[in-house]
C-alpha cells in the first residue's frame, strides 16, 4: 500500500479525429461524435480521472466551447468536470464571463477555464486575430481581470481601456461555484500574469532541470504577490504492462508519419512566436534514435503533433514513480493524453492510478479482461 496522492488528475477530450497512428496523410478513423466524446468523458472519470481539458485550435474537428455545452447536458452531473480553453481574442469577455456563469451554474462543479494566449501568428490569423505577442498578453491581462471582476463583485460592473471597454455590465446570477482559472505560458510576462491572476500554473513537460528552474521562477514571482499558486503538468502518456511494450506503443504511434506531413510539419515551426512552444522545439533537437529527453520522457509525439511534445513512458510503475517525482517538486495537477484517447485512458485508469490512488498495486481502476481494440 502506498500513500494515496493527493493531486487532481485529468485526461483530454479529443476534439479532432482519434486514431492509433499520428503524422498520417489519411484522416485518423475515428470521429469525435458526441456518443465518442461522452464516451470519453464518462470512460475517464471511471479510470479516476478529476475532469478533462478541452483544447481551442482552429485545426480541431469541433469549436471547444459548443462540443463543451454540449458534453456538459448529455452525461451525468457526477461525471468528470471540463477544462475549457479559450483564446482572449475570440470573445468580447463581458459576453464570455456570463457564457462561463451559466454554464457553472447549469452544471454546478463541472466547470473550469484553460486561458490560451496562442502560439502561432498563422493559426491566429485564421480567427481574425493579428495582434503581436506583446499586445496579445497585454489583452490576456485584461480579460482575466474583466472575468474576475464580473464573477465576484456586485454589478453593475463597467471598464475602459483601449483594448476592452463595457459599461454597466449585469451579470446576475454569478457562478454559484468559483471557476478556477489556469493559465501557462514560459515568456516573463506570460509567467507575472499568472502569477498575478492565475489559480493553476500549466507548463508542458520538459526535462527536469527545465521544470525545475520555471518552478522556482514562478515560486519567487508568487510570493511577491502574496498569492499561492497550484503548479500543473501537460504531457501525453505511453504505459504498457513492460518498458518493452511501452516503448513498442511508442514506436508504432509514430510508424506512419508521413514524410511530407512531417516537412509541412518542420516549416511551420518558423512561425511559432510562443516562448513555450519554441522551448519544446529547441528541447527535442539532435536526440538520440530513440528520441528520449531523459528516462521517462520521450519526444515522438513532437515530431506530428504542436503543443506539448513529450510523453512520459514506461511500466506502470515507471510512470508512477515520474509523477510522484513531479508531486515532489511541487506539481498538484496533471494533465494528460494519448491515442487513441479512450483506450488510453483506460489503461492508464487499470495500470498507473492504483499506484497513485495508494491501492495494491495488483488492483485495478476497471475491471476489464483487456483494454478494448480500435474501431
Amino acid at each position: 500500500m502506498t500513500q494515496s496522492s493527493q493531486s487532481e488528475f485529468l485526461w483530454f477530450l479529443q476534439l479532432s479525429r482519434d486514431g492509433e497512428f499520428i503524422g498520417t496523410k489519411n484522416k485518423m478513423p475515428r470521429r469525435p461524435t458526441l456518443p465518442y466524446l461522452q464516451s470519453l468523458i464518462s470512460t475517464a472519470g471511471e479510470a479516476g480521472f478529476d475532469a478533462l481539458l478541452t483544447a481551442t485550435n482552429y485545426h480541431s474537428e469541433h469549436e471547444n466551447y459548443t462540443a463543451a455545452v454540449a458534453a456538459l447536458a448529455t452525461t451525468a452531473a457526477t461525471d468528470p468536470a471540463l477544462l475549457i480553453a479559450v483564446r482572449p481574442g475570440m470573445f468580447q469577455p463581458a459576453m464570455y464571463a456570463k457564457m462561463l456563469a451559466t454554464l457553472q451554474n447549469l452544471f454546478p462543479g463541472r466547470v473550469r477555464l484553460n486561458i490560451v494566449t496562442g502560439s502561432s501568428p498563422a493559426e491566429n490569423a485564421m480567427y481574425g486575430d493579428f495582434e503581436d505577442h506583446a499586445r496579445r498578453y497585454e489583452r490576456t491581462r485584461e480579460f482575466i481581470q474583466i472575468l474576475r471582476q464580473l464573477w465576484t463583485q456586485p454589478p453593475p460592473q463597467s471598464f475602459k481601456s483601449d483594448i476592452y471597454a463595457f459599461d454597466n455590465a449585469v451579470l446576475d446570477p454569478a457562478p454559484v461555484q468559483p471557476i478556477p482559472i489556469y493559465f501557462g505560458g514560459a515568456s516573463p510576462v506570460a509567467q507575472g500574469i499568472a502569477a498575478e491572476l492565475a489559480d493553476v500554473y500549466l507548463m508542458w513537460g520538459e526535462r527536469e532541470d527545465m521544470i525545475r528552474e520555471r518552478l522556482a521562477q514562478m515560486q519567487a514571482l508568487a510570493g511577491k504577490t502574496g498569492r499561492k499558486l497550484r503548479y500543473g503538468l501537460r504531457t501525453h502518456v505511453i504505459v504498457r504492462e513492460t518498458e518493452a511494450e511501452a516503448r513498442q506503443a511508442a514506436e508504432r504511434l509514430i510508424s506512419r508519419v508521413d514524410p511530407e506531413v512531417r516537412a509541412a510539419f518542420v516549416a511551420s515551426h518558423a512561425h511559432v512566436d510562443g516562448v513555450g512552444q519554441q522551448r519544446q522545439i529547441d528541447m527535442v533537437k539532435n536526440l538520440d534514435a530513440d528520441l528520449m529527453v531523459e528516462p521517462g520522457l520521450w519526444a515522438g509525439v513532437g515530431m506530428a503533433r504542436s503543443g506539448v511534445g513529450v510523453a512520459l513512458i514506461g511500466d506502470p510503475g515507471q510512470v508512477a514513480a515520474k509523477i510522484r517525482r513531479y508531486e515532489e517538486m511541487g506539481f498538484s495537477s496533471f494533465i494528460f493524453s494519448g491515442y487513441p484517447h479512450l483506450e488510453e485512458a483506460r489503461r492508464f485508469g487499470e495500470l498507473v492510478m492504483p499506484l497513485l490512488k495508494g491501492g495494491a498495486e495488483d488492483s485495478r481502476a476497471i475491471y476489464t479482461d483487456k483494454v478494448a481494440p480500435v474501431a
